[in-house]
């Protein structure tokens, strides 16, 4: 009998990216429809935490925002790099997940010229 895995963890990461990334309320407009385009919901508030432009963070490429969100079946990450207008993205669930789908509304919001993906499957239980 064949268990069905704990989860899946898509991880896209993107470069050059056109959309609006440094607007904290389109940011939280994305992520609100996101949750509700994929069926989740939101367990309490979304974290911002920004890094602010000055020469150690410019140097670094970390001029951003750095996101999470608690979703019902898991979380959200979302790191972004206004300079080189990098985005890394992360959702983990233990439910069902639509790749594609996600794949489509996250490339739609943040209009990378270039993007990378992969699934990872979570489970824990099958190590021996």
């Amino acid at each position: 009998m064949s268990k069905k895995p704990f989860g899946k963890e898509l991880i896209i990461d993107m470069k050059d990216c056109l959309g609006n990334i440094t607007s904290k309320e389109h940011i939280q407009d994305f992520i609100n429809s996101l949750i509700s385009k994929i069926g989740m919901q939101k367990k309490g508030e979304t974290i911002f935490e920004y890094f602010e432009d000055n020469d150690y963070n410019r140097e670094r490429d970390i001029v951003g925002y750095s996101i999470v969100q608690i979703i019902s079946l898991s979380n959200i990450t979302i790191h972004i790099n206004e300079i080189s207008k990098s985005v890394y993205f992360n959702l983990f669930t233990c439910g069902d997940l639509d790749e594609l789908k996600v794949v489509l509304i996250v490339s739609d919001f943040f209009l990378p010229l270039k993007m990378n993906k992969k699934i990872i499957i979570r489970d824990a239980l099958s190590l021996e």
